[in-house]
């Protein structure tokens, strides 16, 4: 078991993502995901916020809601494609590396994510209370992490690699987390561009890409992006 422990650290997994579909249905997965990542994100980011009755705490939450069910809803409507095709697999088909890996970096990263974002974490705990803080900063949290790594790895990434190949698909679809929508803020931020900011996020979308990349299975770099601190409002 220490030998699988090592390589899973080391990011040696058994089944590195191989995308096997249609051209059709990849072609598909591009449109979704400008349909949900692009269009969608910036519609309910604009239409939420024109809405007074959806302020404070429960906008965060009907925006991730909202942008993981369209994902949903094409993934299976419109792209008809199996979710193990996104590395979305069932754990009775995880490798062993897979399952050490979960259950041995996942926990250590939350543990470690709370020690230094322990002062974030109480101002939110403070914020909303207890039942507040369960629903609007841990659950939807861990389900925007989730949602980036569904929407820019297990559509974007995977595509991009049936196409080009696993590095550039790994560098494109990083490319486009850094630089696209989801950090646009800070590209256009009044007192100019934060670059280091940007350097961070995509190292942070190098290491998720490269874990998506080397196993194939989305649920590990979705757990871990999950549980980043920064994602809880």
């Amino acid at each position: 078991m220490w030998l699988d422990s090592i390589k899973a650290h080391l990011l040696f997994f058994e089944r590195p993502l191989a995308p096997v579909y249609p051209a059709w249905q990849g072609l598909r997965m591009l449109v979704a995901f400008v349909v949900v990542a692009v269009a969608l994100f910036f519609a309910l980011r604009h239409g939420l916020a024109g809405i007074r009755l959806f302020d404070g705490a429960l906008r965060p939450t009907l925006f991730v809601a909202g942008l993981l069910l369209a994902f949903l809803l094409l993934q299976r409507a419109w792209l008809k494609l199996p979710f193990e095709h996104i590395g979305l697999r069932p754990w009775h088909d995880w490798t062993r590396r897979e399952r050490l890996y979960l259950l041995q970096v996942v926990p250590l990263a939350a543990l470690a994510f709370a020690l230094v974002f322990h002062a974030h974490l109480q101002a939110l705990w403070q914020m909303h209370g207890t039942a507040g803080f369960l629903v609007f900063s841990l659950a939807t949290g861990m389900a925007w992490g989730a949602v980036q790594e569904l929407l820019y790895r297990g559509w974007l990434q995977t595509e991009l690699t049936r196409r080009f190949g696993p590095w550039a698909g790994l560098l494109l679809a990083n490319l486009a987390f850094t630089f696209g929508p989801l950090h646009l803020d800070y590209l256009t931020d009044p007192q100019g561009p934060r670059w280091l900011g940007l350097l961070a996020i995509f190292g942070i979308g190098l290491l998720f890409g490269t874990i998506y990349r080397r196993s194939g299975n989305l649920w590990l770099p979705a757990l871990l992006h999950g549980l980043w601190p920064p994602n809880m409002g």
